[in-house]
């Protein structure tokens, strides 16, 4: 693959800074992971039927989203992977050390990746950028009780991630790290899977993302980490009742959010 400019990049026709995209991901993800991580590309996306219907200067904006969030996505589980070089005589506090820089980085990256996440949706939605004054949460959140909106659909993943926000990132970012207390308690190494919950709904959810732009509606419901919830929602999204989906919509951005989600309660 060949450096290039700025100029260079500027002009690449749309199809070969997708397929410069797609070998960037493929050569990066599948040297740590193998081929399944490929089912996320930028093609499969660019070549929906929404995306395809708006102008090429809104396709580029589209397909360099869906490309940072991809990035984005690597950045933050490269990060679960890194590894340190031990030191006998302070091999434990060194530990501590790392892992809590893991843990904090992987906290907000994965934020930024639900970030990425909401502005696909609403460029999809919309036509449009996603412009932001004060508050994403809330501009989305407007946006999804919209009629007809066929993203809405993914509602109750957004909730998690505003829940997962408010209790997770905002504190780590605004609040003072939690993780000061764990490096002292020598507990900054133990597992936080809740930590992971935002990655994992991105990857579940991105077929559902494409066959929505290409007009087909999902069938089954959105996974999200709990079941009897995916479940009730899919059905209240499915019965097409404006007032009642507005109605649960609502309640699902409340704080604290109204239902259990495993590890953030």
């Amino acid at each position: 693959m060949d450096v290039l400019s700025d100029t260079e990049l500027n002009n690449l026709g749309l199809n070969l800074l997708v397929s410069r995209m797609d070998e960037i991901l493929c050569s990066s993800f599948m040297a740590r992971m193998g081929n399944a991580i490929m089912k996320l590309d930028v093609r499969g996306l660019y070549e929906s039927k929404c995306v395809q219907n708006f102008p090429e200067n809104f396709q580029r904006k589209i397909v360099y989203k869906i490309f940072g969030m991809m990035l984005q996505l690597f950045y933050t589980e490269e990060s679960s992977c890194a590894h340190f070089h031990k030191i006998q005589e302070d091999y434990e506090a060194i530990n501590q050390l790392h892992s809590a820089a893991k843990i904090q980085w992987f906290t907000v990256s994965s934020r930024m990746v639900f970030e990425y996440f909401m502005h696909i949706l609403y460029m999809l939605g919309k036509g449009k950028g996603f412009k932001v004054s004060k508050s994403a949460t809330k501009t989305f959140k407007r946006w999804l009780k919209e009629p007809d909106n066929p993203y809405t659909y993914f509602s109750i993943s957004a909730a998690r991630a505003f829940k997962f926000d408010r209790l997770k990132r905002t504190p780590e970012v605004h609040a003072g790290s939690k993780l000061t207390r764990k490096v002292l308690m020598l507990t900054a190494d133990e597992i936080d899977n809740d930590r992971l919950s935002l990655i994992l709904i991105i990857r579940n959810q991105w077929q559902f993302v494409i066959e929505i732009a290409n007009g087909i509606s999902p069938e089954g419901w959105v996974s999200s980490g709990n079941v009897e919830g995916d479940e009730e929602w899919y059905k209240i999204f499915s019965s097409g009742d404006q007032e009642h989906i507005n109605k649960e919509v609502e309640k699902m951005f409340q704080f604290p959010v109204p239902f259990p989600v495993p590890g953030l309660a």
